[in-house]
């Protein structure tokens, strides 16, 4: 049962690190394979005040979200052998992997349903920096790596852990977000560049 924990961390820091330096540092070279991530789901989210339509079409298909689901897919395979040795942590992974797709897809086909529920990554989209709220599904990397950033005005959690509903023993516990994180300047309006 050990395993369970230990695969929502693990999954939230390979959010964090895939995000950070693979989709985003190795994407920036337009000729990179994860390209897609920064140079065209970006661009969209961007224009289209964090809608992604690309969403729509088949999740398998050979563009940004099925590249996404497709590395997923992967990711998952290549946890696959210690499913013997550690069942709940597999089990734990291959959620995460399932989960992470369907919260980042819901976040960008339903915008309002996104800045309420994972308001940090749609600071990553819309605000100042796509360079910080590298996290997707929870922002716990995001305040252990100093990256959690906050647009002013803007809908943002109540607890680190980025739950909704918490124990008020735990609750009381917990550290204030914005001791964690910082508030950055007001969004931009305009498509940043992505060359």
């Amino acid at each position: 049962m050990l395993g369970i924990p230990l695969g929502l961390m693990t999954a939230n820091v390979a959010e964090w690190v895939m995000h950070k330096y693979v989709l985003h540092d190795l994407g920036r070279n337009p000729k990179n394979f994860w390209a897609f991530h920064f140079h065209e789901h970006h661009k969209v989210v961007r224009k289209n005040e964090y809608h992604d339509p690309n969403y729509e079409k088949f999740p398998l298909g050979l563009h940004a979200q099925g590249k996404e689901a497709w590395s997923l897919i992967a990711a998952s395979a290549a946890v696959a052998p210690l499913f013997p040795v550690a069942p709940f942590y597999v089990g734990t992974l291959w959620y995460c992997a399932a989960n992470y797709y369907r919260v980042h897809k819901k976040s960008h086909m339903d915008p309002a349903w996104g800045r309420a529920n994972i308001p940090w990554h749609y600071d990553h989209h819309m605000g100042r920096n796509p360079n910080a709220n590298w996290c997707v599904t929870k922002p716990w990397f995001d305040y252990v790596m100093g990256t959690r950033e906050f647009m002013p005005n803007a809908p943002r959690e109540t607890n680190v852990l980025g739950l909704k509903k918490l124990p008020l023993w735990l609750a009381n516990r917990l550290p204030d977000p914005l001791t964690r994180g910082r508030i950055v300047g007001a969004p931009l309006r305009s498509v940043p560049s992505v060359a």
